[in-house]
């Protein structure tokens, strides 16, 4: 078949959140399909990897500049429309499209988030692949972050488009049942489904990949994510602030190691407390989750499924995961996960249980490799994509 695939990120390398789901999508897709991708970048090396992906058919990738385009959604959001979706509004990605279906009639299109939804052609069955509920976020962003007025209206804004886009599709599919239920309780005519993440177990294999020589021996634990995005910030800070400094009065040889790129200064000033250290530009970060004795997911905000918690499970580690965590894994919690619903909860559970540095245990990879299966999902996608390519356009 011949695939529209419209993405708000390069799908190359699987090095964030937001890229995982769909380098491993668009790569199963394009083994199988024509898959004509069209996406966003935010540097030039995203462009020029974009450009390098030969298993495409076809690739168009415009470098979005965050400046200019949050000029313009900060216009658009004032004028009345969603800053999200005006964010990542290009005239110059319609006008590809336009010349793209002059010459290529996609059997189906899947616009992987909201925000890619618009570009989606209306003669073509459509998949979303929503991957969260972002306008939750944003409702929760106006309780917890100032000008709480502003975010609230966004988060509403959002969920108009959500639900807009969500119905008019042949099939929107989510990363978690908690994001279906959550869909499906203000959507009539959506008709949702939910594909889990999966993660790579020979990438993130223990035996692979060696602790980092300079951390041998120390027992710590590992908060990995990017530290300039809010619900990391919030937790490892809370964290730090309210968790640690007594934890480690319990346990004295404990580190606390925030891994992750572009730490913002409020990050950074948290190495300076005593135990905490900071890697601000890890190039793998699996040689620190082989060192960890345990990693750790205090966020107070979580949509979609944690890689970070996929990827220490896949290492063998013990999870200690805040509720938000915990409720996108669902009531069958995978073996390691270790529920802490306060700050009191981390450090009880954490003081009592015997860590020990570069510890793995093969039950806990064991077990998520039961559940977290690329392999899997990749079929299920595959099988939705299929089932929308065969439908009938406008019979919803």
């Amino acid at each position: 078949m011949d695939l529209l695939y419209l993405s708000h990120c390069v799908p190359d390398a699987p090095n964030k959140g937001e890229k995982i789901r769909a380098y491993y999508i668009v790569g199963d897709l394009a083994r199988q399909h024509r898959v004509h991708l069209v996406c966003f970048a935010r540097t030039d090396l995203e462009v020029a990897a974009a450009k390098a992906m030969r298993n495409c058919a076809s690739v168009y990738v415009e470098k979005i500049s965050s400046t200019t385009a949050l000029a313009k959604a900060a216009f658009g959001f004032l004028s009345g429309s969603c800053l999200n979706t005006r964010y990542f509004s290009s005239a110059g990605m319609r006008k590809h499209l336009r010349q793209l279906l002059r010459s290529v009639k996609p059997d189906a299109t899947v616009a992987y988030t909201t925000v890619m939804a618009p570009y989606a052609p209306r003669d073509v069955p459509l998949l979303l692949d929503m991957s969260d509920v972002d306008s939750q976020k944003w409702f929760q962003y106006a309780e917890m972050r100032k000008p709480s007025f502003m975010f609230a209206k966004e988060a509403k804004r959002l969920r108009n488009e959500e639900i807009r886009y969500a119905e008019s599709a042949h099939r929107t599919v989510v990363m978690t049942h908690q994001e279906c239920r959550l869909l499906q309780s203000f959507t009539s005519r959506a008709n949702v489904t939910y594909i889990e993440n999966g993660v790579d177990f020979d990438r993130f294999n223990p035996d692979a990949n060696p602790p980092k020589r300079e951390l041998a021996g120390r027992k710590f634990l590992a908060f990995i994510g990017f530290l300039d995005y809010y619900p990391n910030i919030d937790a490892a800070t809370w964290f730090a602030k309210e968790v640690f400094g007594e934890l480690r009065k319990r346990v004295p040889d404990l580190e606390l190691g925030l891994i992750g790129r572009k730490p913002t200064a409020a990050v950074t000033s948290l190495a300076s407390r005593p135990g905490i250290w900071l890697e601000p530009s890890p190039a793998d970060v699996r040689p620190y989750l082989s060192a960890a004795a345990a990693v750790i997911t205090p966020l107070r905000l979580a949509r979609g499924i944690q890689n970070k918690v996929l990827e220490g499970l896949a290492m063998g580690k013990i999870v200690f995961a805040s509720t938000p965590i915990c409720d996108t894994l669902g009531t069958d919690l995978p073996r390691g996960v270790v529920h802490c619903r306060t700050a009191q909860e981390f450090i009880e559970r954490i003081s009592s249980t015997p860590l020990k540095p570069a510890a793995c245990d093969p039950l806990i990879r064991e077990g998520a490799q039961h559940r977290f299966s690329w392999p899997r999902a990749l079929e299920r996608m595959q099988a939705e994509v299929a089932a929308v390519a065969g439908a009938t356009v406008g019979t919803l």
